[in-house]
């Protein structure tokens, strides 16, 4: 059936007695119903029927146009919930009282009513549009209390019972509703965008939270009472997903690039370098134009495929809201912001009368906002080489402020802006121009990209009159203004020419991070019969970071020219820490199999991480590079001689030998911008050595030797060197079969 109703009912009761209490009950009472219903799809298609559209592909869109008119269904459901508690201890009688000077035992009761409620709206808008609604109540019932004048005290009529108003409803303690949208984009019946594929989702929240009792009761010093205060708050999350299919797109094109293997690429590209020049005399004037069309092509179609994941998170918190909401719900303070709208509507619901003026009031107006992109793609621009991509950026904006209401205006008070960015970057241009030890190119390029950078500010200020401090850094910027240091550090360190950076640390676009793998030199006929396999690989991945900035109390934007007790020109936020980190995880990698079963493995790895703190103007830096060497070799059908029992048996199996070299050697330096003290704080050497060898006794009866040997000694003198070594034999027998 499309429609269902349900039921439901549940009474319990307990007496007690003993001997301290005289009576004690305990009652509750459970009520509910729900009631669904399933809606038969009205289906509308204006233009299904129209023939002409069957000829046209590029009309497919709209051939395929539909609207549902009813929703999918509908479902509400209630609940009663209610405890009733009542307590009586045995009257004590004191020796030599009179009884009517007894002081009676009051009866202690806890009442605890709920009434809960919510209903549910799902629409199928269209096949590829889906819309779902859900509202709810949660209803605090409080018919006990005596309807006298001035009831501060919440005098209780105790002899109604738990059935009493039964059908109240109370008043709203908390409303809560959501909207959600799903949306799968239609590209598919669009030709020449079918090689796209993308969704849409939305959701908005809305929720209405009661002030306190308790605190309504609060007043100032001139006798002015808080009253019911209210507090709401919205939010929105948006993503959108897709991805990028390039062979549906070389199709529509009409184009079909053949990959061809590494060695056979090269040999066409050097036989057509040499007939070019004999061709170039009889070819037209605008070869060069088909040459460049040809190479765009090429490139082109060795992209496979890119996707990509972009969400949105926003939220806004408005405390000492005072209007309340009926039992359906509501839309105000506006339609928008009860289904996640950002739009800023503080001034207006102010005005309206909407906010408390109390002067003491202080509970802050919160606002959230972050966001999150990522982006990958796969490039094969030749058989068996294989280019993955990879791009993200995080970005999180927090707002808190204080507000007055004075004359219905909204006056902010203290307005922070807090919050963290990371994005992925590259800094491959100074990977390898380190240096070793204390000494590093890049630090002092650092210190010297200082200068620059205040020079570009001041010429941008049009406020700088020549005047410089003893350092020869312009009025205002000297060599710790916090835009001089950030903007250095990014130059330096990124490769990045200091009178082109920008100021803004935080960036739009993330650069991409790869990891690149060949495995096709076993295609050519000489090495194929040497090798099984051979691999090279090689990754990248660098990232960029801003922890805890937060907004400049003392800045003001009408007055730029105003100045810290440094004397330096305040910027609107502060930030705390710069992170820059790379690896090469490998920088490179060989990865080896020959005919004759031996495995060989070699790979280095590099890694780096800044961190520049503008407290204090240090620099932490950490580096290290690893040499892994690794080999194998299966023996097979191994006989070995041996007496087992008394007698003399013979056994056969594969015999596994492996062993792994390692080294690595990292170290942290502590940089400082004042002065030339480059300090080294930790770092290690280790190195580790395992040899294993494994032999098969039989199907179920295996036996291994293995030796670990691990080396590690200290940079630091505070620190003594360790050396374990890890040696033994392993007998395995499986019961299986």
């Amino acid at each position: 059936s499309p429609e269902n109703f349900d039921f439901s009912y549940a009474y319990n009761e307990l007496y007690h007695h003993d001997y301290e209490i005289e009576n004690q009950t305990d009652k509750n009472l459970q009520l509910g119903a729900n009631y669904g219903h399933s809606f038969k799809p009205l289906e509308i298609n204006p233009f299904r029927k129209i023939r002409a559209l069957n000829r046209k592909k590029y009309w497919k869109w709209l051939k395929e146009l539909n609207f549902n008119l009813m929703p999918s269904n509908l479902e509400i459901t209630s609940r009663i919930n209610r405890d009733f508690s009542s307590q009586r201890f045995r009257q004590v009688y004191m020796e030599g009282i009179n009884a009517a000077q007894q002081i009676p035992l009051p009866d202690l009761q806890l009442r605890n009513y709920l009434f809960d409620w919510s209903y549910t709206i799902s629409h199928n808008l269209t096949r590829s549009l889906r819309f779902n609604f859900t509202a709810s109540n949660n209803n605090i019932i409080r018919n006990f209390f005596e309807d006298v004048p001035n009831n501060t005290l919440g005098k209780v009529n105790k002899s109604l019972d738990i059935w009493d108003g039964i059908w109240d409803t109370g008043q709203t303690d908390r409303h809560f509703q959501t909207l959600s949208l799903n949306y799968k984009i239609p590209l598919r019946l669009i030709p020449i965008l079918n090689f796209i594929d993308a969704n849409y989702n939305y959701m908005g929240d809305f929720s209405w939270q009661r002030g306190s009792n308790a605190m309504s009761a609060v007043s100032n010093e001139e006798g002015e009472l808080l009253g019911q205060v209210n507090t709401i708050q919205n939010a929105n999350t948006k993503t959108l997903t897709g991805s990028i299919s390039f062979d549906k797109l070389y199709t529509i094109l009409g184009l079909k690039a053949k990959k061809l293997p590494f060695d056979q690429a090269f040999a066409r590209a050097n036989s057509a370098n040499n007939s070019r020049a004999k061709e170039d005399e009889k070819k037209p004037k605008n070869s060069a134009l088909s040459k460049g069309a040809t190479y765009l092509i090429d490139l082109l179609s060795s992209i496979k495929r890119v996707q990509f994941n972009y969400s949105e998170n926003n939220g806004k918190v408005i405390p000492g809201y005072l209007p309340k909401v009926g039992f359906v719900g509501t839309l105000d303070p506006s339609f928008g912001f009860t289904f996640g709208s950002q739009a800023d509507i503080r001034y207006e619901v102010a005005k309206r009368g909407w906010l408390t003026g109390f002067p003491n009031f202080n509970e802050p107006f919160v606002q959230v906002h972050n966001n999150k992109l990522n982006i990958s793609g796969q490039i094969i621009p030749l058989r068996d080489l294989t280019i993955d991509l990879n791009a993200e950026r995080n970005y999180s904006n927090n707002l808190s402020e204080n507000y007055r209401i004075q004359n219905q205006n909204y006056i902010p008070l203290n307005t922070n802006e807090y919050g963290n960015f990371g994005m992925s970057t590259i800094l491959i241009r100074t990977a390898f121009s380190g240096g070793a030890g204390t000494i590093n190119p890049n630090f002092q390029k650092f210190r010297d990209n200082r200068l620059v950078i205040a020079n570009r500010l001041a010429g941008q200020q049009g406020a700088f009159k020549g005047s410089r401090d003893e350092n020869g850094f312009p009025e205002g910027f000297s060599k710790n203004h916090q835009t001089v240091l950030v903007a250095a550090f990014l130059s330096a360190y990124s490769g990045t020419d200091p009178n082109k950076i920008a100021f803004d640390p935080i960036q739009s676009t993330p650069l991409p991070n790869w990891n690149i793998k060949y495995t096709g030199l076993t295609k050519i006929k000489s090495l194929a019969r040497i090798f099984n396999r051979f691999s090279i690989t090689h990754g990248y991945r660098s990232s960029y970071t801003l922890t805890n900035y937060q907004s400049n109390l003392d800045y003001d934007p009408t007055r730029p020219l105003l100045k810290d007790r440094l004397g330096n020109y305040m910027t609107s936020r502060f930030y705390s820490n710069i992170n820059l980190a790379e690896q090469f995880n490998p920088l490179v990698r060989f990865d080896v199999e020959f005919k004759n079963s031996l495995k060989l493995l070699a790979e280095i790895r590099r890694d780096r991480s800044l961190s520049l703190s503008l407290d204090n103007s240090l620099l932490t830096e950490q580096s290290g590079n690893e040499y892994i060497i690794g080999m194998g070799y299966r023996l097979k059908d191994l006989r070995i001689r041996t007496r087992l029992g008394g007698r003399r048996v013979i056994l056969s199996g594969d015999l596994n030998l492996k062993a792994d070299f390692s080294y690595r050697k990292n170290i942290t330096l502590l940089r400082n911008l004042e002065y030339s003290n480059n300090q080294v704080t930790a770092g290690q050497t280790l190195m580790s050595i395992k040899f294993s060898a494994g032999y098969n006794l039989s199907r179920n009866l295996t036996s291994l030797f293995f030796y670990d040997h691990n080396f590690s000694e200290f940079a630091i003198s505070t620190a003594f060197p360790q050396t374990s070594i890890r040696s033994g034999i392993t007998i395995r027998y499986n019961f299986g079969n």
